[in-house]
């Protein structure tokens, strides 16, 4: 040690007496410290400092030998020793202390810091919340002035609507006035013209018609073709509004024939609004039966609008019993097809109540009318309404009618409707009649079951699945399944292709992996996704359906998707179950070839799987194939990765264990204490010494020797010239850096 610090003291070129000033020490210490007496640490580390201030500083290998070579003088004197381990375990302290106040300091400077900026986020908060009520109060204001102004606003459109329908009574009469004092007019001068030409004058032609004796008149004794010129010369006269007040008065009074005729006439002329103007008001004044024979003689008069004319009036006018009576009077006559169309018109539009009387009062001879016309309800009525009629016919003992109601509906209406409508069904004790909406629902095409199985619950989703399984065909199956995948339901896809794989036969499985393949995703995807929702034995099943059928890609998608899972123990009971029910992939050969494929960091999860699987056999192959002539630096990171398994310690350290076996059986010394001191280097000292004491015990002195200088062959000696001759220049720079 002595010897040591006189050779670095002369690197300083300065004398012990200028030295010991410097250090303000006595100067006949530093002089017992070089010739012999073991100094402090401190000293030590002083003169190496500044040797390197003057000259390179030493490398770190020289240092730690310096130190090494210290301690074990410190030993020779067991006082010293322990003075020196006391000083050091300070120093070490002290250090540590250091340490943790910057840490605290800079710990309480960040806290400082974030709590500054928690104050200021808050404030900004409160002033934005400050903010927004205050806007939300004067919005709020402004709504209330806005709700008060629509208020004014909706009166004054009532009182002017009030308004606008008394002007509009009131101008009416005065025209009517106005017509009556012109008509008037036209007497007198006429009764004027007469006196003058000492009252001879004769009419030429067809006298001009009185318009008040025309409305007088029109029906009592005008014939149709009077009345049809009568509404001409009102029409010339610009005076629409009582040419149809003529019409709808004849209407009203006149014979059904004449009532044809005049429709007929006015047709012909072109006085085409007029005539359908006033068939609502017929509607509404006569009775049935005459309503029914118009529709017959306006039929044979080939006016088949007008036919609609009357239906639509009778469903927006009539009461229910007549409207059933119209009905059956149009069928008798041979109406059918207008018989239906205002008995759906009236289901489709009028209240539940209504309808529930139109079908009592409509009998069994319109029973396929009435049912056409309950579909059309079914059909486009709301899902509330269908609710209700249904139980209104329960409730009247029609059945029959209710279940045709809901037929329709299960059959045409969106998914969406259809679940509410079950749903509702349900809520009102309905219950069977749930089911059988659901039953028939379910016969639709593929391209309604999506939409459904989205709408409805878990419980009848599962059902709508089962049932698809088996009655299906596989381009059907294979196209919900690719549907339910694209829309973000694996699970459901998945539960559709287990039910079809464990239901049908090997032909059908195989027409189904096929059709998955033409659709997108394709059946790997498809697969993938199953084996992340499946438990180890359901995959496992599901790789031996695919293996009997002979889908071999298939199969593999499966194996590799379950081994390469990041659970371990779900990896692991797959293959105790492959091995278990006799798969060609649980054989050793085919597992060791899957493995020569991985990475070698890859190769853990693979090895503590089969472990986990208590696969010993199984793992010796795979450890044979892999492990036996790879580099050393791939056993080292295997052994890292293995090592790093924090759950699976047990596992980990026996497939670390059989890999030590196994190397220390198959590879030579040379590579044996190579590796060791690549697991030393890699910080794995536990495997580097428990593969020591196996090499140990299978090659003796001849592993040990060759451990030995495999592991000083990097190291300096203290007295070589190497340890202390300067580095060179570029790795100097290097350490500066």
């Amino acid at each position: 040690m002595a010897e040591d610090l006189r050779r670095i003291f002369l690197v300083l070129g300065i004398s012990v007496r200028r030295y010991a000033a410097r250090k303000h020490l006595d100067a006949s210490t530093v002089t017992r410290y070089l010739n012999g007496r073991v100094p402090p640490w401190d000293f030590v580390a002083g003169l190496v400092t500044d040797v390197q201030e003057v000259q390179a500083p030493l490398t770190p290998e020289a240092e730690a030998a310096l130190r090494d070579l210290h301690r074990s003088a410190l030993k020779s004197n067991r006082h010293n020793s322990d003075v020196q381990e006391l000083q050091d375990r300070l120093a070490e302290a002290d250090q540590e202390v250091r340490r943790i106040t910057t840490r605290e300091r800079a710990l309480a400077e960040t806290l400082v810091d974030r709590e500054n900026r928690l104050a200021r986020v808050r404030g900004l908060c409160r002033n934005m919340e400050a903010q927004m009520e205050e806007q939300s109060l004067t919005h709020r204001a402004q709504v209330e002035l806005w709700q008060g102004e629509h208020v004014r606003l909706e009166e004054e459109c009532g009182d002017l609507q009030e308004q606008v329908i008394y002007l509009q009574e009131a101008l009416t009469v005065t025209r009517a006035e106005l017509i009556a004092a012109e008509d008037r007019c036209h007497r007198l001068e006429a009764r004027l013209d007469t006196l003058q030409d000492l009252g001879e004058q004769r009419t030429e032609g067809v006298e001009t018609p009185s318009i008040m004796a025309m409305l007088e008149e029109a029906d009592r004794r005008s014939s149709v073709p009077e009345l049809v010129r009568a509404v001409g010369y009102l029409e010339q006269r610009t005076r629409q509004a009582i040419a149809s007040e003529l019409v709808r008065s004849a209407s009203q009074s006149r014979t059904v024939e004449d009532v044809a005729g005049l429709l007929s006439g006015l047709r012909q002329a072109g006085f085409d609004a007029h005539a359908q103007a006033a068939l609502p008001a017929m509607v509404m004044v006569r009775s049935v039966d005459d309503t029914s024979a118009l529709a017959r003689e306006l039929l044979r008069a080939e006016l088949e609008e007008y036919v609609l004319v009357l239906v639509q009036a009778s469903v927006k006018f009539h009461q229910p019993e007549d409207m059933a009576a119209f009905a059956l009077a149009l069928h008798r006559a041979g109406l059918c097809e207008h018989a239906e169309s205002l008995l759906a018109a009236a289901a489709v539009t009028r209240p539940v109540t209504d309808v529930v009387t139109v079908v009592a009062f409509a009998g069994e001879e319109l029973d396929a009318a009435v049912r056409a016309a309950l579909s059309a309800a079914g059909a486009q009525r709301g899902v509330a309404d269908l609710v209700s009629l249904s139980l209104a016919l329960r409730g009247s003992y029609v059945d029959g009618y209710a279940d045709t109601v809901q037929m329709a509906a299960a059959a045409g209406r969106s998914a969406s409707d259809v679940a509410e409508f079950i749903r509702l069904l349900g809520q009102h004790g309905l219950t069977r009649d749930a089911e059988t909406v659901f039953d028939r629902t379910q016969d639709r095409s593929v391209g309604h079951l999506l939409p459904l199985v989205l709408a409805l619950r878990d419980d009848r989703v599962w059902a709508v699945l089962s049932r698809v399984s088996v009655s299906r065909s596989s381009d059907e199956i294979a196209a919900l399944i690719s549907e339910l995948y694209m829309t973000g339901r694996h699970q459901l896809s998945t539960n559709l292709l287990l039910q079809r794989v464990n239901s049908g036969s090997p032909q059908q499985i195989r027409e189904l992996v096929t059709s998955l393949d033409v659709l997108t995703p394709g059946s790997e995807s498809v697969l993938r996704a199953a084996v992340r929702t499946l438990s180890p034995e359901h995959a496992a099943q599901l790789l031996l359906r695919m293996e009997s059928c002979e889908l071999d890609a298939q199969s593999e998608t499966v194996f590799r998707a379950t081994v390469h899972d990041e659970l371990i123990g779900h990896a692991g009971q797959f293959l105790a179950a492959l091995v278990r029910d006799g798969s060609r992939y649980g054989d050793a050969d085919v597992l060791r070839r899957y493995a020569e494929e991985l990475p070698m960091p890859a190769l853990a999860p693979l090895m503590l799987a089969i472990e986990s699987a208590s696969l010993a056999g199984h793992l010796d192959s795979v450890i044979e194939s892999c492990c036996t002539s790879c580099p050393a630096i791939d056993i080292v990171m295997l052994a890292k990765r293995l090592a790093a398994e924090n759950l699976l310690v047990m596992r980990a350290d026996g497939v670390l264990q059989r890999l030590l076996d196994q190397t220390v059986r198959s590879r030579p010394v040379a590579d044996l204490a190579a590796l060791v001191a690549a697991l030393y280097s890699a910080g794995l000292d536990k495997y580097a010494e428990r593969l020591t004491g196996k090499a140990q015990d299978t090659h003796g002195r001849r592993f040990r020797e060759r451990l030995t200088t495999e592991l000083t062959k990097h190291e300096q000696r203290v007295m070589s010239r190497a340890f202390w001759r300067p580095l060179p220049e570029p790795l100097r720079r290097n350490r500066r850096g």
